[in-house]
């Protein structure tokens, strides 16, 4: 009698569907980057990562949960090039250096700035509960690790002002991103009477943002 389950087969599955689920993560990144969150759907996206119509739901559950996916990656990015910067050779050593470290971190990245414009909406049709939670305990202790670093380097800074700081920075990057460089109808409606688009300094408003908070 042959074996029930064959080994080679199963291990073949089981590499087809990484590698469908990594496609599929690699055209979410795209989408979720290029265009507004509530244009962006699992058939577009798995259409873009070239599998069968109704893989993308079979491999992740929402739309929702590809975002986080995407917005995680985009934030350990993040996190990655603030610890470098202060724990290098030349970290930040006063308020307004932190200040302006943090905003120009924020300004270098604007596939994270354009991404997390979409964050509470998708936090708030999310039909995972947990896994919401799951995502402000993550965000609330990789901000936090960044601002024991940052109370570490910058002397007269509290832990807490420095995680609102890094909160802060974030909320308004977020909020600023579609001022700072507005396209298409909004770049239309922004138009002075002097014929200028109107438009925000990210990293300035960041950096004035952040300020607030590490200057109490």
């Amino acid at each position: 009698m042959g074996k029930l389950i064959d080994p080679q087969r199963s291990r073949k599955a089981k590499e087809a569907r990484e590698e469908r689920a990594r496609r599929i993560l690699q055209a979410a990144h795209v989408a979720f980057t290029r265009h507004p969150y509530s244009e962006v759907d699992l058939d577009a996206i798995g259409r873009e990562a070239g599998v069968k119509q109704g893989q993308a739901n079979f491999a992740f559950r929402s739309r929702e949960e590809l975002f986080m996916h995407v917005l995680r990656a985009r934030l350990n990015e993040w996190y990655e090039l603030l610890e470098g910067r202060f724990s290098g050779e030349h970290p930040p050593a006063t308020k307004d250096e932190t200040a302006d470290a943090i905003a120009r971190s924020l300004a270098e990245m604007p596939d994270l700035t354009k991404v997390l414009g979409g964050l509470h909406t998708a936090l708030e049709l999310h039909e995972d509960g947990m896994e919401v939670h799951r995502f402000y305990h993550y965000l609330r202790t990789r901000l936090l690790e960044l601002a024991d670093l940052v109370q570490r380097q910058v002397e007269g800074v509290h832990q807490w002002d420095a995680f609102d700081a890094l909160y802060r920075g974030l909320v308004v990057a977020a909020a600023v991103h579609p001022l700072h460089r507005p396209v298409g109808n909004l770049a239309v409606d922004l138009v002075t009477e002097d014929h200028q688009v109107f438009a925000l300094d990210l990293e300035d408003e960041v950096s004035r943002a952040v300020r607030a908070s590490l200057g109490r």
